[in-house]
């Protein structure tokens, strides 16, 4: 007992450790690349990040400066009537009234024409440097960029001239001091600045920034540039603050990945495996779709077609399954699968004493090794039909790699007296010239083709020029896809007589399949 929990507990311990290396390991690792990858675009993120805050901040503050621009006029035009324009009292005391009561206003001043002035603020008659930053703002304002030695910062300074004097009004700019420190202390900068020189720049913030690209730039009005700068302290900032939540977006993307690939290769595997299981319990079964030929209402022959039975469930349509074993290599047992059904089946109808023809498909891969044919051809003498009554069906939406092959086997199977079809003519890889090199002597015409029959659709016209084409070239033509009496009649009309599709009768198991051939017998 004691024996069997150490094997027990050994073998445990094994499986952990392979379970690690091959999954845990390398799927650790991986979500590890997508998270350290995806984080290591924090500076970019962040950048734009804070790009798109800036614009939107500066975008507002685009709209306060363009409103500030078109009220000033208005504005002068309103403070101009309250003054005499001769420096007596009554001016004195409205500039300072004024002044007091506009939030907006630092200071005012007027200048006479004869060189007297008067101002809100008598002790504020410190240097002051001016350069214009709108010439004409209008005919009679003039906009200013204005510095006074004991103020760090810039201000907007307006002149109006006028017959009477000068009206000189100092703004303060509220709107980009909130700016400057809406993200941290002095963060960030604003600057207006004219088209013409941009030497002439009135700004908010730290001047040294101005050495730096401007994290945005517009052009607003009267040949003036918004421009905001940014800080490196405030993107680093930013920088650190996405890193972690960048990292956790990753870790959940690899995870995701990781997941789905984990659940597309167990449904491969787990869909191999049923496969597999299906070949070994011969749950894929033959089903025949007939072939008639309307000339005189009889059966041309049939086409097996794959259906796969697993017990308790529906059937399971060639579509679910045949695109997956035609890569894994599974088609080759189930086409020797239901070959082998096939011949046992039809040889219960006695069609060895008919010439009737059923035709089997296959891919470019079996016809490409003589081998595979071989083995597949071997099926075919434990019944009494002939081999002329066989036919592979090859389709052309599945490229050939070695096509010399290819026709060294279609020739060596019509020396046996097999034939072999083009199926789903004109519309794949080869074109027709798969008839030519590897003189395939029989084509059937593609659904897509003939369902065009009564429309105005393009492809009308093609399925005229394959038969045209089939007809000079002498060749066997079966139309695939007939679902109407129209549809029929017209490809008779033309001289396509062999005809297989929904009118006739869908694909069938053998006992369906084996009551028709006797009501097409009767008729």
């Amino acid at each position: 007992m004691q024996l069997k929990q150490n094997v027990f507990v050994e073998y445990n311990r094994a499986f952990f450790r392979k379970c690690t290396r091959n999954f845990h390991l390398p799927s650790f690792l991986l979500v590890l690349i997508f998270s350290f990858s995806l984080s290591s675009t924090n500076g970019i993120v962040s950048e734009r990040y804070l790009s798109s805050l800036i614009e939107d901040d500066s975008r507002r503050l685009l709209k306060h400066y363009s409103s500030k621009l078109e009220d000033y006029p208005t504005m002068l035009d309103t403070l101009s009537k309250q003054f005499r324009y001769d420096c007596s009292d009554y001016d004195s005391d409205q500039l300072k009234q004024i002044t007091y009561n506009d939030y907006q206003i630092r200071r005012m001043s007027l200048t006479l024409n004869d060189g007297v002035s008067c101002t809100s603020f008598d002790a504020a008659q410190s240097s002051i440097s001016r350069v214009p930053l709108i010439l004409q703002l209008t005919a009679d304002i003039t906009l200013w960029v204005a510095t006074e030695a004991r103020y760090a910062q810039q201000i907007i300074a307006l002149d109006q001239v006028s017959s009477k004097g000068t009206l000189r009004v100092y703004m303060e700019p509220l709107a980009t001091d909130e700016l400057r420190n809406k993200y941290c202390a002095d963060c960030v900068l604003t600057s207006l600045s004219s088209e013409t020189d941009n030497t002439v720049t009135f700004w908010r913030g730290d001047a040294s920034l101005l050495t730096e690209a401007p994290l945005f730039s517009t052009e607003i009005t009267h040949g003036l540039r918004l421009n905001a700068y940014v800080t490196p302290k405030l993107l680093e900032q930013y920088k650190h603050d996405f890193w972690l939540p960048l990292f956790l977006f990753g870790t959940f993307l690899g995870g995701l990945c990781l997941v789905s690939y984990r659940l597309m290769l167990g449904r491969r595997m787990s869909l191999h495996s049923l496969i597999e299981q299906g070949i070994e319990r011969d749950e894929f079964v033959p089903y025949y779709q007939p072939i008639v030929d309307v000339s005189n209402n009889s059966l041309y022959g049939c086409e097996m077609l794959a259906r796969w039975l697993r017990a308790g469930h529906d059937i399971i349509s060639p579509m679910e399954f045949i695109p997956y074993v035609e890569k894994s290599g599974q088609i080759f047992p189930i086409t020797d699968q239901l070959i082998s059904q096939a011949v046992r089946d039809i040889g219960k109808l006695n069609w060895h004493l008919t010439q009737q023809v059923m035709s089997i498909n296959v891919v470019p891969d079996q016809l490409e090794s003589l081998d595979i044919m071989q083995k597949s051809l071997a099926l075919l003498h434990t019944t009494k039909i002939s081999p002329s009554q066989i036919a592979f069906e090859v389709t052309e939406r599945k490229r050939f790699t070695n096509l010399t092959m290819a026709s060294d086997v279609i020739e060596q199977l019509r020396e046996c007296g097999i034939d072999v079809k083009l199926d789903d003519a004109g519309t794949g890889y080869g074109g027709f010239s798969y008839i030519q090199q590897l003189n395939i002597r029989s084509l059937k015409i593609d659904k897509m083709f003939v369902e065009t029959i009564g429309t105005s659709d393009i492809k009308l016209s093609l399925l005229d020029s394959i038969i045209v084409f089939g007809k000079e070239a002498g060749m066997e033509m079966i139309a695939e896809g007939v679902e109407t009496l129209e549809q029929s009649n017209y490809l008779a009309a033309r001289g396509i007589t062999l005809q297989q599709g929904y009118y006739f009768g869908k694909p069938m198991a053998f006992r369906d399949f084996a009551y028709y051939c006797k009501s097409m017998v009767s008729r």
